[in-house]
């Protein structure tokens, strides 16, 4: 029940018009959003396998706030109820690959293989596609990977800021300092739900970064709000 309710805390003019919004798909990759509107889209990968900081969907729920979840397939085939109460939150979830290696050292059919057994892990768990959204795993494309994604329905999406929680020295302090000093109108700032260090450094401070940036006068969004038409 409390699952439905929380959704449904969702269903407000915003999140009706974000549904209404469309991501084109390209093999142009975005990095940002409008630099004109104070909007700013948190996104958190999934996949790394350590244990995730499930305290940021209870931040994020307390914020009464959606974000973007780039999920892994093996992680979703591995995890489905982990990543249905994500779902059932009413969080954007797109594709971050089914496993981590580089793309751009393997074949089209590896690729085109592994985007669309992540989508396939993904979506039997949620029910819809991971279609427009992808970032590649670790960052690793080209220009023919991102037009192999592109052929699948896929936008490459990639960051403008990066957190750093994914690295084994990150703090609570350095994630912080990341997110509200690296803030800026259509910024997208990625964030990591199951790094070495997310119950530590994200998890700790997502909520005190998401009241600072509010304050400052941004407006958190998915990315499909930020970059949608």
């Amino acid at each position: 029940m409390w699952r439905l309710l929380l959704a449904l805390l969702f269903l407000l003019p915003g999140s009706a018009r974000a549904d209404s919004l469309r991501v084109p798909v390209s093999a142009d990759e975005i990095t940002q959003g409008d630099t004109g509107q104070p909007n700013i889209a948190l996104v958190f990968n999934v996949g790394a396998g350590f244990e995730p900081a499930t305290s940021i969907l209870d931040t994020l729920a307390a914020h009464n706030q959606r974000a973007t979840f780039f999920v892994m397939g093996w992680w979703a085939a591995k995890n489905p109820d982990a990543l249905e109460q994500i779902a059932d939150a009413g969080h954007e979830i797109a594709s971050h690959g089914d496993h981590v290696f580089d793309l751009t050292q393997v074949g089209d059919d590896q690729v085109r293989g592994d985007l669309e057994q992540a989508d396939s892990a993904i979506s039997a768990v949620t029910g819809r596609t991971t279609r427009p959204l992808w970032s590649p795993s670790a960052g690793y494309r080209d220009a023919r990977v991102r037009n192999i994604a592109a052929s699948l329905g896929y936008r490459p999406i990639l960051w403008t800021v990066d957190s750093g929680d994914w690295t084994q020295e990150a703090t609570a302090e350095s994630v912080y300092s990341h997110i509200v000093n690296g803030a800026r109108n259509g910024a997208i700032i990625v964030l990591h739900y199951d790094s070495p260090t997310s119950q530590l450094s994200t998890g700790a401070v997502l909520g005190a970064a998401i009241d600072d940036l509010r304050a400052s006068g941004y407006r958190l969004t998915t990315i499909t709000e930020l970059v949608g038409q």
